[in-house]
């Protein structure tokens, strides 16, 4: 008797182990992207108030981490700023690999900006967004929601680390 019970224990971990990532999509994952801006626009000013201004920022991601990993996303994202802070007017991106391909869609995000001397030096921000279609090893993704926090790393290059809801 106990060595069936732990024959099944052991094969509790190997299902575990092997679990499809369409499976721990269902549950709840986490990822992180590693991403570079490859097309900022300067800040276009709006007229209205000082430090009311519109921005448009494409970027490239490697992800790292759930049904997407070793994925490459593309992405943009149209930021309102009203000084040092921001919030997302749209965002929208893909991320491929062989065999899966996901379409976002963000849904809110903020940004705050750090300054140094008077001059732009960093950013922090989350939001959230949702997954609009997604096929192949990541089908378990569509349509899921998700959210996240992103930090600058250096000149043209942030972090982004996620959880699918």
């Amino acid at each position: 008797m106990r060595y069936g019970y732990q024959l099944l224990r052991y094969l509790g971990v190997a299902i575990l182990v092997v679990m499809p990532a369409s499976a721990f999509a269902q549950s709840g994952s986490s990822f992180r992207l590693t991403c570079h801006s490859i097309g900022n626009s300067p800040t276009e000013p709006l007229g209205d108030r000082e430090g009311h201004a519109v921005g448009v920022g494409q970027y490239t991601c490697r992800t790292d981490g759930g049904p997407l990993d070793g994925g490459m996303l593309t992405g943009m994202t149209i930021w309102e700023y009203d000084k040092n802070n921001g919030r997302s007017l749209s965002g929208m991106g893909v991320t491929r690999k062989p065999g899966a391909l996901a379409a976002y869609q963000q849904t809110e995000a903020k940004v705050a900006l750090t300054l140094t001397d008077g001059k732009v030096t960093g950013f922090t921000g989350s939001g959230r967004g949702r997954y609009t279609v997604a096929t192949g090893t990541a089908a378990a993704l569509d349509g899921k929601a998700y959210s996240f926090t992103f930090n600058s790393t250096g000149p043209g290059q942030f972090a982004v680390e996620g959880k699918v809801d």
